[in-house]
Order: C-alpha cells, then structure tokens, then sequence
C-alpha cells in the first residue's frame, strides 16, 4: 500500500469535517499575519445589511442555551445508531445500544401500565334473620391499610385466572367469578395501574388462612361496616356499586372455535377440519379462563375444530362435553321455517347453570340474538363472550381475547 508523503500525514487528534476546515484556514491566516475572512464588525450569525430588534440578541442566547433535541428525537436517534452500527464508531455502537435499551425501559415504565385483578368476595350470614350480605376484607401489614383482595398478573396470566388465583391467596377461599365490576385506574409511584374486579361468593368450605407478610388478617363484615373499614374511598365505591346489582348469577359462556387449519389445506369434509397448531397451543390457557367461571355444562358443535376447543377442558373439570348438531356451521344450510333450533337450546340454558358454548363465527349471531344481546364485532378464533343471567335474563355481559401464551 502506497505511503502518505510526510506532509499529508494523519493527525489522530485533528478534527475533520467541513467545519473544522474552515477553522484551520482561519488559523492559518491568523498565523501569517492575514486577517479573517469575516468581517470584524459583523455579529457572529448575522446577514449583511439587516438589523437586529431590541429582543434578538436575548432570543438568540437562549437558544443557544437550549440546543438540545427533544427525547423523542434524541431516542430515534440513538435508535438509527444502534440499528445501523457500521455507520458509527464502534464504542458509539455499543453506547447507542445501551442507550436505547435504557430509554425504551423508562419510557415502557411509563406508559404500560400496571395490571392486577381481584373480587369483591361476599357470603350471605346464615344466622340473621334478613339474610344480610357480608363483604370480605383482608389487612395489609407493609401498608397498613383494609382493601379488597387483589393482586398483580403474572407473565402470561389471563386475568380471569389471575383474580381467582390472588383471592385464594389472600383470603384462602376458592371461588368462581361472577359478574364483571368497573376496573379501578390510578397512579402508582407514577406509573399507571389497572384492576379488574369480579364479584365471587365466598367458598363454604374454605379453612382459615395463616397470615404472613402479605395479608395478616382476613374479616368477613355485614356490607355497611365493610364499606366504612375499608382505607380507600375506591374500594368503597367499588363495593356500593357491586351491591347494586344481582349478587348471585350464572354465567353462559359463548365461545368461537379455537383456530382450525385452513380450509385450503384440507381435503376432507369441512366437519372433520381440526384445529392447527395455534389452536391447539391456545388450549391450556384457554381451559384456565374458562375454570374460572366455574361452567358445570359443555356443549359444542359436532364439528371437530368444536369438540378439539372444549374436550381437554372439560376432561380436566370432570365433565362430559354435549354435542349438538344445531350448533354446527352445516346446520345454517337447512331450511328453517321460523327461527333457528339453537336459539330454542340457548333461551333454555339462559335458565341453567353455568355453561359452555363452542359453535362458529356464522352461527354466533344466531346465539346471541337468541339471548338478545348485541354482540358488536365477531368472536376471534378462541376468542369468547360471558353473559351473566338471573332468571332467564342477561344483566351482564363481557368478552375475552383469546388467551394465548407469550402474547
């Protein structure tokens, strides 16, 4: 490789770029005696032949003081260093990496917030004679305060199971959830912070829980004096609405097929279909969910893809699933006269306990107007509806995406 004559040498300490050229010729000039380029009366920044109001001089110092990019600017930035590395020095590199990974934590801190679910946990008192309904409470030690049963989601967790998991927890009761409550929103140590509550009858079974660190007491008060226990006027309010309501109901569970292979990689007839390996990963979580309303009926189409959805969660809660032909999408191309026969099934459960319904997307409609409610949007695949009846009548009604691992 051919040499630099001396005089071309690099200097490792010599700026580069078009800035520090025209200051080493300024320099220069300097240096033999010459005078700079600019003209000694003119302002540092100024055009010639223009004038400068009273306030610009101020204006021009305070900018000059503030040149510094906005974060999102300046988290773009070192976000473009750390994607196209070869185009900064290597430390660079490294350093825009680190910055990114520290700036993108923050700002998550941030703006994700907190997730937790828990239940207003409530039991009739046997002994009075009015029935009068009793609110579960449980004492905090590291925060000395009276509250409402709850806690935060763990990796994965679908909220559903996450309430049923902390009241057993913390109270030691096992419950199956209710109707849905409004969440609770608010700011913890400035991070923003979601509960979901449930109302959940307490369990008569259940034995008393050791206290620890976390709850150290656990009290079951007649709903007025739980009200006035309780430290934050939030779960106050949460319990007053919860006593506005039906108490005890039963929920009836619509649910959409988990996701099946394509129908065009299929061959077979469309009712054999079953379910792909998305599907079929949904299915444990999905199982978990449905435990936790606590269904003691499954009934689903005689389309595989159905059957495959509900079979393991039924296998596991001991139950047996009911197949029924009117819930299959083939039953759409029957000529009816009059109403469909699944919406006769579904006004009959809405009289029964609690029940599981796994059918398909064109038939949903048909279910949910059976039970006169409007759906909005069509059920994803594995995706599914809550509607909580009291005498025949819907008084509530929630959905629930489907609850996929690592999602």
């Amino acid at each position: 490789m051919a040499r630099r004559p001396a005089g071309r040498q690099a200097d490792p300490l010599r700026r580069r770029g078009r800035r520090a050229r025209a200051r080493r010729r300024r320099e220069g000039v300097r240096q033999a005696g010459g005078e700079d380029h600019r003209d000694p009366g003119r302002a540092p920044g100024r055009r010639h032949g223009r004038r400068e109001g009273p306030r610009a001089g101020q204006l021009r110092a305070r900018l000059s003081r503030r040149r510094l990019r906005p974060r999102s600017a300046g988290l773009e930035r070192a976000r473009s260093c750390a994607r196209r590395p070869g185009r900064v020095r290597g430390h660079l590199a490294a350093g825009a990496a680190g910055e990114v990974a520290a700036l993108d934590g923050a700002v998550s801190t941030r703006r994700d917030p907190v997730l937790a679910a828990g239940a207003v946990v409530w039991r009739e008192q046997p002994d009075a004679p009015d029935g009068r309904v009793e609110i579960c409470l449980v004492h905090r030690p590291r925060y000395d305060d009276w509250s409402l049963p709850k806690g935060k989601l763990e990796r994965d967790e679908p909220l559903l199971v996450c309430a049923v998991r902390e009241v057993f927890e913390e109270t030691g009761h096992r419950v199956t959830l209710g109707r849905r409550l409004p969440p609770q929103r608010y700011d913890v140590a400035g991070r923003p912070k979601v509960v979901h509550y449930w109302l959940a009858e307490a369990d008569p079974n259940a034995t008393a829980r050791l206290p620890d660190h976390e709850v150290d007491e656990v009290v079951f008060l007649p709903a007025g004096e739980a009200v006035r226990r309780l430290t934050h006027p939030r779960d106050a309010e949460l319990v007053r609405m919860a006593l506005r309501g039906p108490l005890r109901t039963a929920p009836l569970v619509l649910l959409r097929h988990a996701k099946a292979l394509p129908r065009s990689s299929w061959t077979g007839p469309d009712i054999e279909r079953p379910l792909g390996p998305e599907g079929t990963a949904d299915l444990e979580p999905l199982g978990e969910a449905l435990a936790a309303l606590g269904p003691r009926r499954v009934l689903s189409s005689d389309s595989v893809r159905c059957a495959e959805t509900v079979r393991a969660f039924a296998r596991k809660q001991g139950l047996v699933v009911e197949l029924e032909p009117q819930l299959s999408e083939e039953s759409l191309r029957v000529p009816e006269d009059g109403s469909h026969p699944a919406e006769a099934l579904i006004r009959t459960l809405l009289r029964d306990g609690p029940a599981v319904v796994c059918s398909h997307r064109p038939l949903l409609p048909v279910l949910f107007r059976a039970a006169g409610v409007d759906p909005g949007d069509g059920l994803e695949p594995g995706e599914f509806a809550v509607l909580h009846h009291e005498d025949g009548h819907v008084v509530a009604t929630e959905r629930h995406a489907p609850p996929r691992p690592g999602g």
